[in-house]
């Protein structure tokens, strides 16, 4: 199969191209910035659409396209609403009626349980819309217009998505390692998978039959003060060092839940939040 990730120097993207490659599969990536390590990547600036397109079309025909690329910021969405939203919306959908005008193949967007405002856990793929903040908007407006191009159009929904490289985890085991103090959410709650955990989720969407949408988180929900006390505990730092902290005190809105529903087509299995995150710092450890 020939795949192209839009997105493909990301934490996801470059974690899926390794893995496809390594399965078999031919794939070719975008970047914002030229590779001189990668001959198989297309220089691509989602804030030009129209050259974005272009660059992709000139690319060839593909099996399937994984849109991992986009404004993940919250804050950034906040802010600057036009220009994120033609980045995680308009480019999204004008790159996937393009290529679906050339030829039939899948198109997978990735997407994020912000398109719910996390007043239920667990909640279903099927349920409607309820986003609170400006990004979980686009990705509600970007899922809804893909979705009417045809049934070739999939939605992956993950929750948290955290690796060894994750800033804020990285920066928490630096600090704490220096036995400096960092402060953490107590009423924001999360549910973190693996970034190898999304990658097996993405490849089996795009190489088996599935719905519409995919959801998948772990199978329960930890706040960022428990994830923060585990990575207390591998930088050997008193938990006195970690400062339980309201969301409302840093200008954040409370979350109450995070989970999602995940999709049982799947022959992965959700493992408990704390789970994931131990993987992660023992790989951190290593690195």
């Amino acid at each position: 199969m020939r795949v192209l990730i839009v997105g493909g120097t990301g934490v996801i993207g470059s974690c899926l191209q390794k893995t496809l490659a390594k399965n078999g599969h031919e794939v070719v990536i975008t970047s914002r910035k030229s590779s001189t390590s990668n001959d198989s990547t297309l220089l691509v600036n989602l804030e030009n659409i129209s050259d974005s397109v272009q660059t992709i079309r000139n690319a060839g025909n593909f099996d399937a396209v994984v849109l991992s690329a986009g404004v993940s910021s919250i804050r950034a969405c906040q802010v600057n609403p036009q220009a994120t939203s033609l980045v995680n919306v308009d480019a999204q959908v004008e790159i996937a009626n393009d290529l679906l005008s050339i030829n039939p193949l899948k198109i997978v967007l990735i997407s994020s349980n912000r398109v719910f405002d996390g007043s239920a856990e667990l909640i279903k793929s099927k349920s409607t819309y309820s986003p609170t903040t400006e990004y979980g908007r686009q990705k509600s407006q970007a899922e809804t217009e893909l979705l009417s191009l045809g049934s070739s159009v999939k939605i992956v929904r993950f929750s948290k998505v955290i690796s060894e490289h994750t800033a804020l985890i990285v920066d928490w085991f630096s600090k704490l390692s220096n036995n400096e103090k960092i402060s953490a959410f107590v009423d924001m709650a999360i549910s973190p998978i693996t970034v190898d955990t999304a990658v097996n989720v993405i490849e089996n969407v795009l190489v088996a039959e599935c719905g519409p949408v995919v959801q998948f988180s772990a199978a329960d929900e930890i706040s960022f003060f428990d994830l923060a006390s585990v990575v207390a505990n591998y930088a050997k730092s008193p938990l006195s060092n970690v400062i339980r902290q309201l969301a409302q005190d840093a200008g954040d809105n409370a979350v109450l839940h995070s989970s999602l529903e995940s999709s049982v087509f799947l022959p992965i299995k959700p493992m408990p939040s704390l789970q994931s995150v131990h993987k992660i710092m023992e790989k951190l450890i290593r690195s």
